[in-house]
């Protein structure tokens, strides 16, 4: 009844102080007040009722956000070793990047960001894409594939990454492709096809190249951009006694202004000398020792261009001692210098995959060493390394052996526990030639080498009782 009393002064109050400030009917505006506070009572119980409390009902909400919880794509690359797959990653997200092994990462935080021009794809994107590249390319292994090599630098967007490579001193980075990488993972950067090219006298202008090539830096030397390798070959006696500097010359440098050639095989060199020999097959670029010389060229700026009436083409015939104050030189005007095209030279192809070496009954029974010694099976490298011979490499993987020709047409096979030298050998009549192949059905006597004497003089041992055979064929037979 207290409370009654109380809420009714309370009224009464409030009804005075509405008459005071809205004139008109009392009775009218304490209607209008009483709503309104009834309203408000109303409400807060409302309030309260709806409250969760453990087990009541619960109210579900849904809200319509912007995307900003999606994923970058997967963070992947060869020899990279911070990784993340999709859906690991979120707007915003910096990482720090690193590399296997002795491996430098480009660039080397990437950071997981909206597109620049929103489209269809993903809505984020990383800021670069990661790239390894060696630390340093001055070692012994990367040295082993690209001397003189020094480092390597990269530039990118979101979009691709782009790396070349830079030398030591004044030697001039050629590569035969630019690395770029548009799309992740990405391979590692090698030094695959890649080169540093030396230079003695044309450095400035090698250098001032754009993204040089082979081709290029031939033209700057004023010779045929597409002889970025030269075959040198012969028909004559220069093929069996020079063996080694026949074959295919790749371009790797410029000296005495002139281009030089480097035989991948055996490491000899193509190059001109101003000693009077002009143009060298021999093992030092810089020095005129050569077992294969031509000279009184018309011409005498690129070797593919060799010739002319007066030419005169040489080689070291070790077959015949040199008597002192006698030349050693021999002429052989089937020694040529040409370029590598495919399609204008006879090239040995052997559809044998497998070589069977051996030898037939010596009359005493006693095989001569060097003839059981490369006796076996040699099996023809398909998918591997052979060295830049253009004829079939064959290999026998047991004694670590091979049966090959640097002759591009096969003109002299041989022997060898390595490709510079010659302990047996075959010479063919003509290329291209193939080890079992014969004429007028007859093969060819292989010998080995027994000798050099003090005159100079190398011996071989003609021996009929060696054989080669073919004993599988690549069409199955």
């Amino acid at each position: 009844m207290v409370s009654f009393q109380r809420m009714k002064e309370d009224f009464d109050d409030i009804s005075n102080q509405v008459s005071r400030k809205f004139p008109g009917r009392p009775v009218f505006w304490l209607v209008v007040v009483s709503v309104i506070f009834l309203l408000v009572i109303l409400g807060i119980g409302i309030g309260y009722g709806s409250a969760p409390s453990g087990k009541k009902n619960e109210v579900l909400f849904q809200y319509w956000i912007t995307n900003l919880s999606a994923s970058c794509p997967p963070l992947h690359g060869e020899k990279l070793a911070t990784t993340l797959e999709a859906g690991q990653s979120f707007e915003g997200l910096s990482v720090d990047l690193q590399c296997k092994g002795d491996y430098t990462p480009f660039p080397l935080q990437v950071r997981c960001q909206r597109k620049q021009v929103f489209d269809n794809s993903d809505v984020l994107e990383w800021s670069g894409i990661p790239v390894c590249y060696p630390s340093k390319l001055v070692t012994p292994e990367h040295w082993s594939r690209v001397k003189l090599a020094r480092s390597v630098s990269c530039t990118g967007t979101t979009q691709s990454t782009k790396c070349e490579m830079h030398c030591i001193q004044d030697y001039v980075a050629v590569e035969k492709e630019k690395y770029e990488c548009t799309e992740m993972p990405c391979r590692a950067w090698s030094t695959d096809e890649k080169d540093c090219f030396f230079c003695d006298q044309n450095c400035t202008q090698m250098a001032e190249t754009n993204d040089p090539r082979p081709e290029d830096l031939l033209e700057k030397l004023s010779c045929d951009r597409d002889c970025t390798s030269i075959v040198v070959g012969s028909e004559g006696k220069a093929a069996v006694w020079q063996n080694k500097r026949t074959g295919v010359f790749t371009f790797i440098g410029e000296h005495n202004g002139r281009p030089v050639y480097m035989n991948n095989a055996t490491g000899e060199h193509l190059y001109y000398t101003f000693t009077g020999a002009e143009w060298l097959v021999g093992p030092d670029y810089r020095k005129p020792h050569a077992g294969i010389q031509v000279f009184k060229n018309s011409d005498k700026i690129c070797p593919e261009r060799h010739g002319g009436e007066n030419v005169t083409k040489l080689y070291i015939d070790s077959s015949k001692p040199v008597p002192l104050g006698e030349s050693m030189w021999q002429n052989d005007t089937t020694i040529t210098f040409k370029c590598y095209k495919p399609q204008d030279l006879t090239i040995a192809k052997c559809d044998c995959t497998k070589y069977k070496v051996y030898n037939t009954v010596y009359h005493n029974d006693t095989v001569p060493s060097q003839v059981e010694y490369f006796s076996g099976v040699y099996r023809k490298v398909e998918d591997g390394d052979t060295f830049g011979l253009q004829a079939p490499l064959y290999i026998n993987e047991e004694k670590d052996l091979y049966l090959f020709s640097h002759h591009i047409g096969g003109k002299v096979w041989q022997l060898s526990d390595k490709l510079t030298t010659t302990p047996v050998r075959a010479e063919f009549p003509s290329s291209p030639s193939c080890p079992d192949s014969e004429t007028n059905g007859l093969g060819v006597t292989w010998e080995w080498y027994n000798v050099t004497t003090a005159a100079g003089q190398q011996q071989y041992v003609p021996d009929e009782h060696i054989k080669v055979r073919c004993i599988s064929h690549s069409h199955g037979a």
